[in-house]
């Protein structure tokens, strides 16, 4: 296995394998600490591919690095950040990012979920119509969609800021994504995207046929 250097050099917690595809790539958790925030970021390392490992971690870095220049710079009061690995196979794998802020005397603190979805065989980070090819009359199509929340409930779409009109028509197609598995794509809508803060992180699940449509129709 080749690993990237020292680099971004803080603590390592666990090593995880993982188990989905066919042994080119792992990623290890990494955690990090100080009196107002808890970090729990990945490395993914790729046999074979330093060039593609190196990139991977320099994009994912990105973030990691403006959550702990924010807290440092007081931009926030205390803060989570933390990471699931979502999807992998033999050439991509899909992760999922929270970075959570609280600001003192707010009423609520604040996490942006985004997915970060990855070529292992270049190190190159996937945007959406990669996967599936959407453009902006799908919108009704879209959100005609299962939406789950936070707690992986479905809400029916009156329950989101699409009932309203007004709304309707300043409500995107997010791109913000990531692979689940098994053809399906979850789109991500942070708090006050698309519902109110109190459903958390919704997400717009689109599956395999649906995909496979929206593919053929707009190529």
């Amino acid at each position: 296995m080749i690993k990237m250097g020292a680099g971004i050099g803080l603590l390592l917690a666990a090593l995880i394998v993982l188990p989905f595809g066919v042994g080119q790539a792992s990623v290890e958790k990494h955690t990090e600490s100080a009196i107002n925030y808890q970090m729990s970021y990945p490395i993914v390392y790729v046999d074979g591919s330093l060039e593609a490992q190196n990139r991977i971690n320099s994009d994912i870095y990105q973030y990691i690095a403006g959550f702990r220049d924010d807290y440092a710079a007081g931009k926030f009061y205390k803060g989570n950040f933390s990471y699931k690995v979502q999807y992998e196979d033999a050439h991509v794998v899909s992760l999922t990012i929270a970075d959570y802020r609280y600001n003192e005397g707010a009423a609520h603190g604040y996490t942006f979920t985004r997915g970060l979805t990855y070529s292992k065989d270049t190190g190159e980070k996937l945007p959406l119509p990669y996967f599936v090819k959407i453009n902006t009359a799908d919108k009704r199509l879209i959100l005609s969609q299962p939406i789950y929340d936070i707690r992986n409930e479905r809400i029916p779409l009156d329950k989101t800021f699409a009932r309203d009109s007004f709304m309707w028509d300043h409500l995107k197609i997010s791109d913000n994504y990531y692979l689940a598995g098994g053809g399906t794509v979850e789109l991500l809508y942070p708090p006050y995207q698309l519902g109110a803060y109190a459903l958390g992180t919704l997400r717009v699940e689109l599956s395999p046929s649906i995909i496979d449509w929206l593919n053929r129709k707009n190529q």
